[in-house]
């Protein structure tokens, strides 16, 4: 497999705004989740270049982690006597042979009113093709306005159009309270997660002392200390207080370790945010053993010692 390498291409707003067109190479239908953003601002985006791209395409993403580019395809009807696609397009960014066109809004009573699918405001034209007729494709992704509007003139005005934009729409996300054993009297830590975060890297990088230093390893019987994130140890089970179906499902060996036993346990390092469709909120509770009334007075370790910590239960 080849190896892939992007960069971001600086861009400047574009004072120039435009009527009349669409965009480049036919991509699948695809479902639009809720929420677009509707966004003209050129600092929602970003284009990427990769450097085994020998023809200097670029792509089109969005700029934020908390939202993303779906692409959405629509047919626009044209004949003889109706041959403008009735869309208002802005260049919102510009830079060189390189830009952004995005759908400012429709022409009243035009063709665009009359799409498919509705096209809104913030849209970006990334390809156009004459209905029915795919290898008639034009790519006007990354495309300066001249660009865009010369690749479209290219196609015949008698026939519809298949139009495939890029629209960013905001992505669910689940607010996080991290919560600590009370003899540590720290404040609860909240993060934000977007689906497929895993939670001990999150938890990590901001700061929230995870692993329990004296949790028994369960892969070795005996012995404390992290397996470095491999899903072996235990020691950086989490109990989830609130949001359990937004999480991963485990595997079986993670049911094995936790879940059978605590069903609301979870290994931080195997559980990952979603699938989720929409926002959530989750509570977590790291080293569960540690918190009040875990231990009996009366449990002891393979050592003899007592489970139940000075202050830390």
């Amino acid at each position: 497999a080849s190896r892939q390498t992007t960069f971001a291409v600086m861009l400047f707003p574009s004072t120039a705004a435009f009527g009349l067109l669409l965009s480049g190479t036919p991509h699948p239908p695809l479902a639009v989740r809720v929420r677009p953003t509707m966004s003209l601002d050129p600092a929602d985006w970003k284009l990427l270049s990769r450097r085994d791209q020998v023809d200097g395409a670029l792509t089109l993403a969005a700029a934020e982690a908390g939202t993303e580019a779906q692409v959405v395809t629509v047919t626009i009807p044209r004949s003889d006597d109706a041959p403008s696609l009735g869309l208002l397009l802005d260049e919102i960014a510009t830079s060189g042979d390189a830009g952004i066109v995005a759908v400012e809004g429709l022409v009243e009573g035009g063709n665009g009113e009359k799409a498919t699918a509705p096209l809104l405001p913030g849209d970006a034209l990334v390809a156009a093709a004459e209905e029915g007729k795919p290898t008639t494709g034009v790519s006007l992704e990354g495309l300066p306005f001249d660009s865009v509007v010369e690749r479209l003139s290219s196609l015949s005005s008698a026939v519809g159009v298949v139009v495939s934009v890029k629209r960013l729409v905001r992505k669910p996300r689940a607010t996080v309270t991290v919560r600590f054993p009370e003899a540590e009297g720290r404040e609860d830590a909240r993060m934000t997660l977007y689906q497929g975060a895993n939670l001990r890297r999150a938890m990590l990088s901001s700061g929230a002392a995870l692993n329990d230093p004296l949790a028994r390893r369960f892969d070795a019987g005996v012995g404390t200390g992290d397996c470095g994130g491999e899903g072996t140890c235990c020691t950086c089970a989490v109990e989830v207080a609130k949001g359990l179906d937004a999480l991963s499902e485990p595997s079986s060996q993670e049911v094995q370790m936790v879940a059978k036993r605590f069903p609301r346990w979870r290994l931080a390092c195997k559980a990952t945010l979603g699938p989720i469709e929409q926002d959530e909120e989750i509570v977590l509770k790291v080293q569960p053993r540690n918190w009040d009334g875990f231990y009996r007075d009366d449990e002891v370790d393979v050592d003899g010692e007592p489970l139940a910590r000075d202050g830390k239960r």
